[in-house]
């Protein structure tokens, strides 16, 4: 998959914005209080389009049924099954966002662990390599033509391997140039949907051609922990693609969005005939259409 290398001043591809390329993960201080106000990454925009409008609602819904309900209708407490039933309700949504959210943090940490394992044991084994390149004279030229080939074939590896994960554009990861690379191996790649597969196969093909011709000096079953090196990075990759190309269910999904929509609602007419003020019900509203919409979110 490789021709003869050429010598460049270049040493990784430019790593420009792109809008197919997200924000960077929010990096904050915990110490710091004035961490925490911030905009960018934050869920209060999305909470606040729907705790607004709901609190405005709750305040003119207050005074519509002051001004055209008698006051003895109004002075009436809700009764049980009214209670029992808004109890249960918000039990049970209560229930199911703390279950989404920890089920979601686990998912992510689950996911981050094996990229993080991969990209360890890819390292190790570029690193074992490396060191197993002959130190014989004659053989130096060779030495740094697969030294030169392997170090941008697995910062490929990496590069395509992250963008089938995050399911971003490659230009999202930046690797070190390919000049000497044989172009019709580069179209191909671009070609197929099994990057990472194809050029994880390039590695080990460099491997066995190097071993081969004497530019690893190292006996065949120490040479042998390098691939299973490679094979432990795949599967990982693997498993966290599983995570990545599995949603969280969607009737489940649809089911919380569902309840809460309704949530967001309920509250206006029970907290509007608790006998309080319409400041205080548009208040109260407000809290709690935000507190579940941030659990949500």
């Amino acid at each position: 998959p490789v021709g003869q290398p050429e010598r460049s001043s270049h040493c990784a591809t430019p790593h420009h914005w792109s809008p197919l390329c997200p924000a960077k993960m929010i990096i904050y201080e915990a110490r710091k209080p004035m961490e925490y106000i911030r905009w960018r990454g934050s869920v209060v925009p999305k909470c606040l389009a729907w705790a607004i409008p709901c609190a405005a609602i709750a305040y003119v819904y207050h005074h519509l049924i002051h001004s055209w309900v008698s006051m003895e209708l109004l002075s009436e407490n809700p009764t049980s099954s009214e209670t029992t039933g808004w109890t249960l309700f918000t039990s049970i949504l209560g229930f199911l966002l703390v279950f989404r959210a920890q089920l979601s943090y686990s998912r992510y940490w689950e996911g981050l662990t094996l990229v993080e394992q991969a990209c360890g044991v890819w390292l190790n084994g570029c690193s074992n390599l490396i060191a197993f390149c002959s130190s014989a004279p004659e053989k130096q030229e060779e030495v740094d033509e697969f030294q030169y080939i392997l170090s941008r074939l697995m910062s490929l590896l990496v590069s395509v391997s992250f963008a089938d994960v995050s399911r971003l554009d490659r230009s999202c990861f930046p690797h070190l140039d390919l000049e000497g690379m044989d172009p019709d191996s580069m179209d191909y790649l671009e070609t197929t949907s099994a990057k990472q597969n194809v050029v994880l196969q390039w590695v080990q093909r460099l491997v066995v051609e190097s071993s081969r011709t004497g530019v690893l000096d190292v006996a065949p079953p120490i040479l042998s922990r390098v691939f299973q090196e490679f094979s432990i990075g795949i599967v990982n990759l693997n498993d966290a693609n599983k995570i990545s190309n599995t949603p969280f269910p969607f009737a489940f999904a649809q089911m919380v969005w569902v309840m809460l929509s309704f949530f967001s609602v309920l509250p206006v007419p029970l907290i509007c005939a608790a006998g309080m003020g319409a400041h205080k019900a548009a208040i109260y509203t407000f809290l709690i259409v935000f507190v579940f919409w941030s659990l949500h979110h």
